[in-house]
């Protein structure tokens, strides 16, 4: 029994401290199933598919009134029953309630667009945390490295001074210095990681106390997973370009909605009397009629007023769709040229972390060796610290400018 107790908590332990590990692949599609703000756009979704089908039936559905009101003495003497029954069915109405059908059609497109584009900016968002995390993690193991140099050296040095006197009380001060500011930038390393690594957990969706291990980017097999980028050749036919169209498209519905006002309506109404009121009682009718009629209000002013404001919101909508769709086809010539160039800095970038990498290896065996001190050891370590800093800000520009080129080509 004690056996098995001991393996149930050896399991429990071990899946307790169980990490999971993710990519840039898995941060990328983890936010299409998981992120709060993307889930809420798909409601969104939904909402208009409701608006649509109301809009439908609406159209195609006659409103009926099934309906009883009496006074208390004869609800008494009588009780409670249907009086009479009618439905409302119109013929013409100016095209309102069909402009209404197609506007919401049309808005239920916007909605779906806005959703895709919800997407992107929160894949955006979860790389820069994702960077921000991996960077300050290489940051953390520099400095750690650097505080196991300067250790050694301090127990070098205190060592001389105890024993022999051949060096000044200085020195070791200096070390010990050097040492406590490593110390307090590396809990400034720790606590910025994991306060990135908490706010990639909260886009994707994960409890804050969930245990990730962030795998680390590589830039040339991203580049070859990606291939060659396609270019678009009409920006009409982008996410960006289809909003501006659909915003035109509503815009217009809106106008002919208004004009409706114009117009009187017609309708049919059929209608089904059980009972009638007759002085105190309520007399069994049970008869049917249909009427025909029509309707019409014009609010003078107000009416062409109306649509007048509709047709101004058209032409801004108009005049909007085409400088923003020149805007798009900037964006994009300007997101290739700013790829290529990040391309190659990242590469031009890693060779340099590689070359510093290499040399700060070198002042560690020299720093060990008493051959630099500890002033140029520093020197190297932080020249290697920017540097790698500048490496993950360019690896971040790189990845965050091909998705921003590819979700404007979508």
């Amino acid at each position: 029994m004690r056996k098995q107790s001991l393996i149930a908590g050896f399991i429990a332990l071990s899946f307790g401290a169980y990490s999971e590990e993710l990519g840039l692949e898995e941060i990328l599609n983890r936010v299409k199933t998981s992120n709060p703000e993307v889930r809420v756009k798909e409601l969104d979704v939904k909402i208009k598919e409701k608006g649509k089908n109301k809009a439908l039936k609406n159209l195609i559905l006659p409103p009926i009134n099934l309906s009883t009101e009496e006074d208390w003495q004869i609800v008494k003497d009588e009780g409670i029953g249907f009086k009479e029954i009618e439905a409302y069915i119109p013929i013409f109405q100016g095209g309102k309630m069909v402009y209404g059908y197609k506007k919401a059609g049309k808005e239920l497109e916007m909605a779906k667009e806005n959703s895709k584009l919800s997407l992107y900016t929160w894949q955006e968002t979860s790389v820069d945390e994702y960077f921000k995390a991996l960077n300050y993690k290489k940051q953390y193991e520099i400095t750690e490295a650097t505080l196991a140099a300067l250790q050694k050296q301090r127990d070098r040095l205190d060592g001389l001074y105890k024993e022999n006197k051949l060096i000044p009380k200085s020195e070791v001060l200096k070390v010990e210095a050097d040492i406590e500011n490593n110390r307090a930038l590396n809990l400034q390393n720790a606590q910025k990681e994991q306060g990135a690594k908490e706010a990639l957990m909260q886009l994707l969706g994960y409890d804050l106390d969930k245990k990730i291990t962030l795998d680390e980017f590589d830039t040339e097999q991203y580049l070859k997973s990606i291939g060659v980028i396609k270019k678009v050749e009409d920006p009409k036919n982008t996410t960006l370009g289809k909003t501006q169209e659909l915003m035109v498209d509503i815009a217009e519905y809106d106008v002919k909605i208004a004009k409706a006002d114009l117009y009187p309506s017609f309708y049919v109404k059929p209608s089904h009397k059980f009972k009638e009121k007759v002085g105190d009682k309520l007399v069994t009718k049970n008869e049917g009629m249909v009427e025909v009629g029509f309707r019409y209000r014009f609010e003078w002013g107000g009416t062409l007023d109306s649509v007048d404001q509709k047709r101004y919101a058209l032409e801004q909508a108009k005049i909007k769709y085409d400088n923003n769709i020149r805007g798009i086809e900037l964006d994009m010539r300007n997101k290739i040229r700013e790829i290529e160039s990040l391309a190659g800095q990242s590469e031009a970038q890693k060779k340099r972390v590689e070359l510093l990498r290499e040399n700060l290896k070198i002042d560690n065996l020299r720093y060990d060796n008493e051959l630099v001190t500890t002033f140029d050891y520093l020197n190297s370590v932080n020249q290697l610290r920017i540097a790698e800093e500048d490496y993950y800000k360019l690896q971040r520009s790189l990845v965050l400018a091909v998705i921003e080129y590819e979700n404007l080509y979508r």
